[in-house]
C-alpha cells in the first residue's frame, strides 16, 4: 500500500511541475528558473517538443494517465494486474525519454532546464515504484 500511496504522490508532483511548464508556455511568461539558469534556452530549443507536441504537454498527459491508472487500481482491485504491467511499459518509455532529454541538455545545448530535471527524477522514481509495485503482484 506503500507504493501505491507514493506513486500517488510522485503523479501529482509530475502534474504540478509540467503543469507550470505549460501554463508558462501557453502565457507566454518567462520560467522562474533557480540557480542562475535560463530555462527557456531548454524548453524553447528545437528539442522541446516531439512531433510537434511540447515536451511538458507530453509530460502533463504522461503523469495524468499515471494517476488516474493507479486510482482506477486502487478502487476496482482487478484491474491492478493490468495496470501495473502498463505502468512498467509507460514508465520505462518516460525513463529513457528522460534520459535522451538530460544527455541533450548537458552536452547539446550545454545549458538545463530545472524543472526538466525535476521532472527526469520523478521519472526514475516512478520507474521503481512500478516496478516494486508489478513485482509486488
Amino acid at each position: 500500500m506503500e507504493f501505491t500511496a507514493t506513486f500517488i504522490v510522485l503523479a501529482l508532483l509530475g502534474i504540478v511541475d509540467a503543469g507550470y511548464l505549460t501554463l508558462k508556455h501557453r502565457q507566454k511568461q518567462p520560467l522562474a528558473c533557480p540557480m542562475d539558469h535560463d530555462c527557456s534556452t531548454v524548453t524553447e530549443s528545437k528539442w522541446g517538443a516531439v512531433f510537434g507536441v511540447r515536451n511538458e504537454l507530453l509530460g502533463l498527459l504522461y503523469y495524468v494517465v499515471m494517476l488516474v491508472g493507479i486510482m482506477a487500481a486502487l478502487f476496482v482491485p482487478a484491474f491492478a494486474s493490468p495496470l501495473y504491467g502498463v505502468f512498467v511499459v509507460a514508465a520505462s518509455g518516460a525513463l529513457l525519454m528522460s534520459i535522451f532529454l538530460v544527455g541533450i541538455q548537458f552536452y547539446a545545448l550545454k545549458d538545463y532546464c530545472f524543472y526538466c530535471l525535476i521532472s527526469a527524477g520523478l521519472n526514475v522514481l516512478l520507474f521503481i515504484n512500478s516496478l516494486v509495485l508489478f513485482l509486488s503482484l
